[in-house]
């Protein structure tokens, strides 16, 4: 998605300097995505717009939290008790299938409803699509669901969480196309509801520690 950024060590600004997790809609006199500022948006927004989209997963990495989580279009003007358990169970199914997919009671905290930020990926495509939309946040240290101090958050642990991500998709796929389903709010939990806040993150007890002195 951002190859130019990228080459130059931008964590998330493209060649021109723009974020791309802000370049999803116009924001007051802002006007975006555009193919001066931000082509990588404008041209897979418009792919998007002639295939549809079923559902989103935008996957980032958050720098300061001790956990693997979803953050959710809780706050989008059309969630719905559908797509809140659509996202229940691609979390929990995610869970299953690997250990450092945590406690899922950790996420950033939902926004209330309607106060979802349009310009940022995953709620600017659950509001035009109306699909299931979600950002993967690895964490760039050990989590503290599953901490192994030995190697911390590496990339055999971060390809292995990729790969779990396809018994996810094969969890909530039956539910994608089938938009008027039932669904009992009482079965629904906390931390899919907008507005929702989490508890204090944590960090694992090893890193704690006090360094040995050299």
């Amino acid at each position: 998605m951002n190859p130019d950024g990228s080459v130059r060590g931008h964590l998330r600004t493209n060649a021109s300097g723009a974020n791309l997790n802000r370049e999803w809609a116009p924001t007051g006199d802002y006007e975006a995505p555009t193919l001066a500022r931000s082509p990588e948006v404008f041209h897979v927004l418009n792919t998007m717009r002639s295939t549809g989209c079923d559902l989103f997963i935008d996957v980032h990495g958050d720098e300061e939290l001790p956990h693997n989580f979803f953050a959710g279009a809780q706050g989008v003007s059309n969630w719905s008790p559908q797509l809140a358990k659509m996202h229940t169970v691609l979390a929990t199914a995610y869970q299953k299938s690997n250990p450092d997919f945590g406690n899922l009671d950790f996420n950033y905290g939902n926004d209330d409803d309607g106060k979802a930020n349009l310009a940022i990926a995953s709620d600017s495509i659950c509001s035009r699509f109306h699909c299931l939309s979600v950002t993967l946040e690895p964490p760039f240290k050990d989590t503290f669901d599953r901490p192994i101090p030995a190697t911390g958050w590496s990339g055999d642990r971060a390809g292995a969480l990729g790969a779990s991500a396809l018994d996810a998709l094969a969890a909530v796929e039956p539910f994608l196309r089938k938009p008027h389903f039932e669904v009992d709010d009482a079965d629904l939990p906390d931390w899919v509801k907008p507005g929702y806040v989490c508890p204090k993150h944590q960090e694992p007890a090893w890193t704690k520690k006090p360094r040995a002195k050299l």
